[in-house]
């Protein structure tokens, strides 16, 4: 008598070991290691079926004594794994690396693609799954259609229903919709309660108080939209909000009119003691400084203003001032002079502006404020690449940390990704471990902020490679830039390419290990990496010529210049002097793109308190995570050796073989010239010779230059 129940028991048993094989090998024991390595590469993914098929049978033995039809079943169980190791092969053909389908899904394929081609395996495979599943689980064809009719029947009549009670939804619809309005509504205050205290910030011009009013609206109406988002997929990233910034301290840094009034009168009076006749034509009152802008008389040099700038400051009282001249449109000089009391620009006030809200880049940077008090933005995408440079103290690592973080406001990881380079090891180390991270020729796990030099001369050569590779692709798919060709994936349904922002905060400790390479690497990346998506922020705190060299430069015209020691060292970075008379602390002079002249504006400050709330929300989302193809493109050159070399290296090995030796000059005089010494290291690297120490001979390996041989020889 055949006991069917104890057989069922049985594959019970051995169909849930095999699924905690293959799903917990770690804990599996020897037995689980191997068991699901075997399976892998027998039955490829199809393998995680196989414990499946296995309960199936089981639980049919079990629960029905009386089956008949039990090796017709086993066979049409058989069937099902088969066609699936045959379609996950078929799926995966176009990448052999990528074989999904183990030896039995590739055998398989093979033989049905050469007897029947890759439409008829699909059809056959497709076939014979549908076949296997109907006997598996005794389901007519007849069974599956009565099914879908009472499903189509029953949705009909639902429809009816809800047509025939249209008084009944609208009371079960604000349950559900009450909640999402309210969160809202709790959003909208904090932002709105912002112009009460940011119309202290800005002292006279009225159009600022409009500006900033209209800003807490728009940042809601932007805003809106993400929150139904995040009820609805909690699992999708999100990004930080606004509110984990700090708010502005309440600080009384404001000049009273009759204060400006007075003072440019003094200014007036200090220029009338060197016959210097001048009358103001505006006052523009910033958050540390504030630009008097007057008219000279006719016939006055404005060379005379430039040379007395220094007892212009004497006069006012102040360490140092800016003239400005001409002011770029006005027929008028612009007199920069520090207030008394400083007014710190904090992060959230430039982030929750209209011009960085409004703004649709991935790439939008805030920078600060400018010396009206009006937030300033800008895109790092058409600079394409910043020089940030100043001396020890003046900003330049808060002004990265604010670079860094209102681009961690906007991007997703799988939208952008930080290379960062930390010779220092103390301002960067802080975003270890956020998904945003990338290192090109590391795993993901193993990314994090590079402090050694000569691994960040390395990772900049890799990822000039990352940018040739984006090049040929970008070629293949004739799109000029990574804007087109993200629009052509979206409508192909393809993957989309992240952008690559590099950030070295001490270029100098760089130059001083590998200047050769570092320089060479940044040039290439500088001058082409732009339609690729690749961007680069380089900082340092020494501005010389040696470390800021011509062709640095020449690759990148937006330059951001904090206080510096020298005339010589501004000119260094902006061509022209103005950088030492800046006052630090944030103050800097920014020179966009094809601008002659540099902007001064007030850089924006962020705390180690909001780096780290912001760090910390979003390294709990998610790891770092990205497909590191330089594997890829290592492999993909090995394959691309010219039919030229190969000859090369075949008749190389002809000559070695017959002579039973191999050396430079025996190269050089069969022929093969100035190509001899690569043909040697090449022999070398590929083991057909060794050169032992000690000796200048080299050892020829005959076996395997034979055996080389053979194979190229059969191979045609």
């Amino acid at each position: 008598m055949k006991r069917n129940d104890i057989r069922g028991l049985i594959l019970l048993i051995i169909g849930i070991l095999f699924l905690w094989f293959l799903f917990y090998p770690q804990h599996s024991g020897f037995l689980g290691l191997h068991t699901k390595r075997i399976l892998l590469i027998v039955f490829g993914k199809a393998s995680f079926i196989f414990p499946i098929v296995v309960l199936w049978i089981g639980t049919k033995l079990l629960f029905n004594k009386k089956l008949n039809s039990t090796n017709l079943k086993l066979i049409s169980d058989i069937f099902i794994i088969w066609a699936l190791c045959t379609i996950l092969s078929l799926a995966t053909a176009d990448t052999p690396d990528a074989n999904f389908g183990g030896f039995i899904g590739k055998y398989s394929e093979i033989g049905i693609t050469k007897t029947v081609g890759i439409f008829g395996g699909w059809i056959i495979s497709l076939g014979v799954i549908v076949i296997a599943v109907f006997l598996t689980t005794g389901v007519s064809f007849d069974d599956l259609t009565e099914f879908l009719s009472k499903i189509s029947v029953k949705l009909k009549s639902r429809k009816k229903k809800s047509l025939s009670r249209p008084l009944e939804e609208p009371k079960e619809i604000p349950k559900v919709a009450i909640p999402k309005p309210i969160v809202i509504e709790k959003d909208e205050p904090k932002l709105i309660e912002k112009p009460e205290k940011e119309p202290k910030q800005p002292p006279i011009k009225k159009p600022d108080d409009t500006k900033e009013k209209k800003q807490p609206a728009v940042a809601a109406k932007i805003k809106k939209p993400e929150t139904p988002k995040t009820e609805i997929k909690q699992l999708k990233y999100e990004l930080p909000d606004v509110d984990m910034l700090d708010k502005p301290q309440k600080v009384d840094t404001q000049l009273t009119e009759d204060e400006l009034r007075e003072c440019a009168e003094k200014l007036i009076k200090t220029l009338s003691d060197f016959n210097i006749s001048a009358t103001i034509e505006s006052i523009n009152p910033g958050p540390v400084i504030t630009r008097y802008d007057i008219t000279l008389a006719p016939g006055t040099k404005v060379s005379s203003i430039i040379n007395l700038s220094n007892d212009i400051a004497l006069s006012m009282k102040t360490a140092s001032i800016r003239v400005l001249a001409p002011i770029p449109g006005k027929s008028a000089v612009g007199i920069e002079i520090p207030n008394p009391k400083h007014e710190t620009v904090r992060l959230k006030d430039v982030i929750s502006s209209a011009k960085f809200t409004e703004s649709k880049s991935l790439l939008t940077i805030a920078l600060g404020k400018t010396t009206s008090g009006e937030p300033f933005c800008d895109d790092l995408a058409p600079m394409p690449h910043l020089l940030i440079a100043g001396a020890t103290g003046s900003g330049k690592s808060v002004c990265i940390n604010s670079i860094i973080m209102s681009i961690l406001f906007r991007a997703k990881p799988d939208e952008l990704k930080f290379l960062l380079i930390d010779p220092k090891r103390l301002e960067l180390p802080k975003y270890n471990e956020i998904p945003h991270i990338y290192v090109p020729g590391k795993k993901a796990s193993e990314a994090s902020v590079i402090t050694d030099a000569k691994e960040a001369a390395k990772a900049l050569f890799l990822l000039t490679k990352v940018m040739d590779e984006r090049y040929k692709r970008f070629a293949k798919k004739a799109v000029r830039n990574i804007e087109g060709y993200n629009e052509l994936m979206e409508r192909e349904g393809g993957k989309k390419e992240y952008y690559i922002v590099v950030i070295i905060d001490e270029l100098h400790d760089l130059m001083l290990v590998a200047a050769k390479n570092v320089e060479e690497a940044i040039t290439r990346l500088a001058s082409m990496a732009r339609a690729v998506g690749i961007h680069l922020i380089l900082a340092t705190q020494r501005p010389s010529v040696d470390v800021i060299t011509g062709v640095i430069k020449a690759n990148l015209p937006a330059r951001i210049a904090f206080q510096v020691l020298s005339k010589t060292d501004s000119r260094v970075i902006l061509d022209t002097n103005g950088a030492d008379d800046l006052i630090g602390k944030g103050d800097m002079l920014y020179l966009p793109t094809g601008y002659s002249r540099p902007l001064r504006l007030q850089g924006n400050f962020v705390s180690l308190k909001e780096i780290d709330r912001v760090v910390t929300f979003i390294k709990k989302q998610a790891q770092p995570d990205y497909e590191d193809i330089f594997e890829t493109i290592v492999a993909t050159e090995k394959k691309q050796m010219s039919n030229e070399s190969k000859k090369e290296l075949v008749q190389a090995l002809r000559l070695a073989l017959e002579r039973k030796r191999i050396s430079y000059d025996l190269l050089k005089a069969n022929g093969f010239g100035n190509r001899s010494a690569d043909i040697l290291s090449r022999l070398e690297v590929e083991g057909f010779i060794r050169k032992p120490e000690g000796t200048n001979r080299w050892e020829v390996f005959i076996d395997k230059i034979e055996e080389f041989l053979a194979t190229t020889d059969s191979n045609g």
